[in-house]
Order: structure tokens, then sequence, then C-alpha cells
């Protein structure tokens, strides 16, 4: 009964802290704020919902991937049992009761905030796995969110650089693709990473809310 009561509030509470720093930004809506606070309300904004994606955290225990490992049918993020597990979790996330929600409302998985989907791009046959692709990230995302997300790329291709734009071109369309087939929100976030070839590590080290990751493929 408290959560219930709590979410009916939501509404009223979002638009009082959001008025609030409106007002402080343009001071000369303060007269119509005060004579008609319901409709400055209205004319400013609507609140149509709340995103309830779950995203990774940069802390020990924050990784999404590491957390679906945790399940017995998951032996490694990106391998069997890793569609099935981030279906259900998506399913659950948009089927939340008493909640209005928008946006993408799935699973998140940026490669460069999740302390475990950067590690499984550095792994190799050798160290018993298989290492994550881009292709393991456009597979799962049809079943959750948000696309291919915090990829990091080469950006040393200048000899080739129409094969690696046509490359380019080419995943977004399947993106694109996917996102139209199932009439979902999808996007593309790859991240070029300047003097950095193939299969070498990222460099964010100057960025507290990103770790660092394998350059990956643009063809795998």
């Amino acid at each position: 009964e408290d959560t219930r009561n709590a979410l009916e509030k939501i509404d009223n509470e979002f638009q009082e802290v959001l008025l609030k720093n409106i007002l402080q930004i343009y001071p000369e809506l303060v007269d119509d704020f005060t004579t008609d606070s319901n409709k400055l309300s209205n004319a400013l904004f609507r609140f149509i919902g709340i995103d309830t994606s779950v995203n990774p955290s940069l802390d020990e225990d924050g990784s999404i991937a590491a957390a679906l490992e945790c399940l017995e049918e998951v032996n490694q993020f990106g391998g069997p049992g890793t569609m099935a597990a981030a279906a259900a979790i998506t399913s659950v996330l948009q089927s939340l009761e008493d909640i209005r929600s928008t946006g993408y409302c799935g699973l998140m998985l940026p490669v460069c905030e999740d302390q475990r989907l950067a590690q499984l791009s550095t792994f190799t046959s050798k160290d018993g796995g298989s290492g994550l692709g881009i292709v393991h990230l456009l597979n799962i995302s049809s079943v959750c969110g948000v696309g291919v997300d915090t990829v990091p790329i080469a950006g040393n291709n200048i000899n080739d650089r129409t094969k690696s734009l046509q490359s380019l071109r080419s995943l977004l369309l399947d993106v694109v693709g996917l996102a139209e087939r199932w009439n979902k929100p999808l996007t593309l976030r790859a991240i070029p990473c300047p003097g950095k070839k193939e299969g070498e590590m990222s460099e964010f080290d100057d960025s507290p809310h990103m770790v660092n990751a394998k350059i990956f493929s643009l063809d795998d």
C-alpha cells in the first residue's frame, strides 16, 4: 500500500521539482506560475512515465553481465542461456504494475560501462571462453535493449576509410532493421578511438564513468 501511494505521487512531485528548476532558469515566468500553476505546468511539460530500464554501474557488484552469470543456466554471458535470461528480465521490466512507463524499459548492456562486459571483450579461446563481439551484442538486443552501446572501434583506418565506413553503415542498417522489425527503440553508440587498431585496448582512463575494453572489429 505504501508503494502504491508513493507511485501515485510521482507525477505531482515530478512537476513540482521540475517547475522549481525551470523558474530558477526563467524567473520571468514567476508571475504566471503564481497566478495559474496548472496552466504553466501543462504548457511547459507533461509527465509521460518512467524508463524502468536496468543499467549497470562501475561498482564492484554493479555488472549486469556478471549478475546474469550467477544463473546456473548462463555459464558465460553471450553464450547459451543469455538470450533467455535477458528476455525474461526485460519482460518483467515491461510489465511492472501501477507504473506509467516510457523509453527503452529494458536491459542495458553498455560495454564500457560494465566491468564484466569489458572483460569479456578481451577473451579468446585460450581463456576458456569466447570473446564478446558486436554480433553477440546485437543478437541479445533483439530481446532487450539498448542496441550496440559504448563499443570502442578502431580510429586509425585512414588508409582504408572506405571499407571502415561501409562496415559502420552495414552495422547501422542491422540495428535499424532489428528496431523496425520488432518495433522497438535501439541505438548504435560506437566510439572511434584515434590511433587504435582492432584488438588493442581503449584508453578511457580520464573518464570516471567508463572502463577500458578491447577495440571491437566491425566485421565480427
